[in-house]
């Protein structure tokens, strides 16, 4: 979560993910991070069938998109 907090709004492919989580090579049939969001998904999205936080970028990987709340 703190990598997507870090760069909200930015697509963060799966390499860039381990990177900045792990340390580790992305492997070509890793799926460490897709587990990974989809954990994250199922604890913050309110419907993890459309995801609006953390959305799939297809052939990119992953953007987060915070929510602003702003009180007046």
């Amino acid at each position: 979560m703190l990598a997507f907090v870090k760069h909200p709004g930015r697509v963060l492919t799966r390499d860039q993910l381990l990177d900045l989580t792990s340390g580790h090579e992305y492997m070509p049939f890793d799926r460490t991070i897709d587990v990974q969001v989809s954990r994250l998904r199922k604890k913050i999205e309110p419907d993890i069938k459309n995801p609006e936080i953390i959305i799939t970028v297809r052939g990119g990987g992953y953007k987060f998109i915070p929510s602003i709340e702003i009180d007046s």
